[in-house]
């Protein structure tokens, strides 16, 4: 009697492996990108000009319409703002002023942050609607 070899059955490719790795990696991705910019103050409403950048400002101190100043939602003082910024920004504040806050309170705020010890302070605005 002749036996014949047995047909090897053939498996079928998993491509699932794949898969999840796409998935898992892209995941990985947007967890990471989503925390590059901190969101801005949802309290603020930030004033309009014509000529303003296209982003918006990374970790900047901001001051709500009733004068309060905020940082990563949490009022602060100005020289409590520079200490935390001292080692990182060289004195260079980006300050985000609501458009409802008033001229005289802004220069306020903006007198303090050079008392506490500001080289400079920016502030930030957003670009006007065409």
């Amino acid at each position: 009697m002749i036996t014949l070899p047995r047909k090897s059955e053939k498996r079928p490719l998993e491509t699932t492996i794949s898969l999840i790795n796409i998935v898992f990696l892209m995941l990985i991705f947007f967890l990471v990108a989503g925390q590059l910019a901190p969101p801005l103050d949802g309290q603020v409403d930030l004033s309009k000009s014509e000529e303003a950048p296209p982003l918006p400002p990374p970790d900047a101190l901001y001051a709500r319409a009733d004068g309060t100043l905020v940082y990563r939602d949490d009022e602060i003082s100005a020289e409590a703002f520079l200490e935390l910024q001292a080692p990182t920004r060289d004195g260079i504040v980006l300050l985000g002023a609501d458009a409802a806050l008033p001229a005289d309170k802004l220069l306020n705020r903006v007198t303090a942050l050079y008392a506490a010890g500001a080289v400079k302070v920016l502030i930030v605005t957003r670009k006007a609607d065409p």
